[in-house]
C-alpha cells in the first residue's frame, strides 16, 4: 500500500507529504526550542559570570565572538556532515555536547577553557540549526512552509524568552542554573526519539565546503537577505537597549526593548508566515526590508517623544525584521531539490553568520561618530543597503 500522499506544488523543491511527517516536523522543531532556552539562559549566564570572573567587557566580546566565529566556520562543514551520518544521531549528538557544556563551564571556570567551549558548542549547534531548517523545509508541502517555519521561529523566540526567565528566576551563582542549562539541552534529545521520515542527505556533490559559495550566483536575493537579517538583528537587539539609555531612556526602561522584540517576533511571524502563503513571496520579502528600513528612521523620531510609540516601533521592527530570515529559508525550500536544500540552508546560515559579525564592527563606530543616533543610521544603512541590491540585481524572478 502507497502510504504516500501526493501534493501537487509549484515550487522546484515539490515533494510529497510523507507518511509520519508531522511528527518529525515537530521533533525539529522541539528541538530548535530547546535551543532557543538554551541560548535564553546561557548567554546572559556566561556573559554576567565573566564580568565577575574578569570585569573585562573585552573577554565578554570576545566569548561571545567566539560563538559567532563558530556559526561561519561550521556553516561550510554542514552538509558533508550531514552526507555522511543519519540526521537524528547529529542532532541528538549536539544537544548532549550542550547539555555537557554546561557542566564543564561550572567545573572549569577558566576564560580560555570557556572561550574554547563556546566555539566547540557554537559548532555543533550551527550543524543543529542547518539540519533543523532542512529537514522542515523537505517534509512541508509548500502551500503551507511559510507558516510551518514561521512556527519554527515563533518557538526559538518563545525558548529564548523561557531560557532568559529562567535564568532571573535562578541568578547567575552556584550550580543550578548550570543544571537547569544542561537538563534542557538534554530533554531536547527525547522528540527525536519518535518515529518519521528523516531528513533526505545531501549528495556527494552537494556536500563539499566550498560549495556553498555557489549559492550566492544561485539564489542572490535569497542569500543577502540572511546576511542583512544578521546584521539587522545582532545590532538592533546588542545596540538598542545602549542606544536608547544614551539618549535619555531609564536603564529599565531601555532593556525592556529587548523584551519587547521578542514578543514582536512571536507575535508577527505567523502573520508574516500566511501571508507568505498567499502572495508572491519576493514581494514580500522586499516588503520587510522596506519595513526595516522605516523602522529605525521612527525609533530616532520618536524616543524623548513616548516611550509606548518607541516600544511600538520596536515590537513591529524586529518582528518584520525575523520575517527577512524566514522567508529567506522559504524561498530556498521553494527554489531548491531536496538534495540541494542542506546546502542552500547551510549558505543562509553562514551568511547570516556573516552578517552577524560585520554589524558590531559597523554600528560600533557609528555611535562613536554619531552619539547616540548612529547605531539607528547604520541599522537603516543595512536595510537601504540591501533594498537597493534587490533593485540593482536584475536577474530572474526566481533567483
Amino acid at each position: 500500500m502507497d502510504n504516500t500522499v501526493h501534493i501537487k506544488t509549484g515550487s522546484k523543491g515539490g515533494q510529497s507529504a510523507q507518511k509520519g511527517w508531522k511528527m518529525s516536523i515537530a521533533a525539529a522543531i522541539s528541538c530548535i526550542c530547546i535551543v532557543g532556552m538554551s541560548f535564553g539562559l546561557g548567554l546572559p549566564l556566561l556573559a554576567m559570570n565573566l564580568e565577575v570572573m574578569t570585569g573585562s567587557g573585552l573577554v565578554i566580546g570576545i566569548n561571545a565572538f567566539a560563538g559567532a566565529i563558530s556559526t561561519v566556520i561550521a556553516a561550510p562543514f554542514a552538509p558533508l556532515i550531514l552526507s555522511k551520518l543519519p540526521a537524528r544521531p547529529v542532532l541528538i549528538f549536539s544537544l548532549l555536547l550542550t547539555a555537557a557544556s554546561f557542566i564543564l563551564y561550572k567545573l572549569i571556570p577558566s576564560v580560555p577553557f570557556w572561550l574554547l567551549i563556546r566555539f566547540v558548542s557554537g559548532f555543533a549547534i550551527t550543524v543543529l540549526f542547518v539540519a533543523s531548517e532542512s529537514w522542515i523545509n523537505q517534509l512541508t508541502p509548500d502551500h503551507l512552509r511559510s507558516r510551518m517555519l514561521s512556527i519554527y521561529s515563533i518557538s526559538l523566540a518563545a525558548g529564548f524568552g523561557l531560557g532568559g526567565f529562567l535564568v532571573s528566576i535562578l541568578g547567575i551563582s552556584g550550580w543550578a542554573p548550570f543544571l537547569a542549562g544542561a537538563i534542557i539541552c538534554a530533554a531536547g534529545v527525547l522528540p527525536l526519539l519518535a518515529p518519521g521520515p528523516q531528513l533526505i542527505a545531501p549528495s556527494a556533490k552537494e556536500s563539499s565546503p566550498f560549495i556553498l559559495l555557489s549559492y550566492f550566483g544561485k539564489a542572490p536575493r535569497i542569500m543577502m537577505a540572511a546576511m542583512a537579517f544578521g546584521a539587522i538583528e545582532t545590532a538592533a537587539m546588542h545596540f538598542s537597549p545602549i542606544w536608547a539609555a544614551r539618549s535619555g531612556l531609564e536603564e529599565t526602561q531601555a532593556l525592556r526593548l529587548i523584551m519587547v522584540g521578542a514578543i514582536g517576533v512571536i507575535a508577527l511571524q505567523f502573520p508574516i508566515g500566511w501571508l507568505g502563503d498567499k502572495i508572491d513571496r519576493y514581494q514580500l520579502l522586499k516588503a520587510c526590508a522596506v519595513g526595516t528600513l522605516i523602522a529605525p528612521i521612527a525609533m530616532w523620531l520618536v524616543i524623548g517623544q513616548s516611550v509606548t510609540a518607541l516600544y511600538v516601533v520596536f515590537f513591529i521592527y524586529v518582528g518584520i525584521g525575523e520575517g527577512l530570515y524566514i522567508l529567506a529559508l522559504v524561498l530556498v525550500g521553494q527554489k531548491f531539490s531536496h538534495k540541494e536544500m542542506t546546502a542552500a540552508s547551510a549558505a543562509i546560515v553562514l551568511m547570516y553568520g556573516i552578517g552577524s559579525i560585520l554589524s558590531p564592527l559597523i554600528i560600533g563606530p557609528l555611535m562613536d561618530i554619531f552619539n547616540p543616533n548612529g547605531a539607528m543610521f547604520g541599522l537603516a544603512g543595512f536595510a537601504l543597503a540591501y533594498l537597493a541590491f534587490t533593485l540593482v540585481y536584475r536577474g530572474n524572478k526566481s533567483s
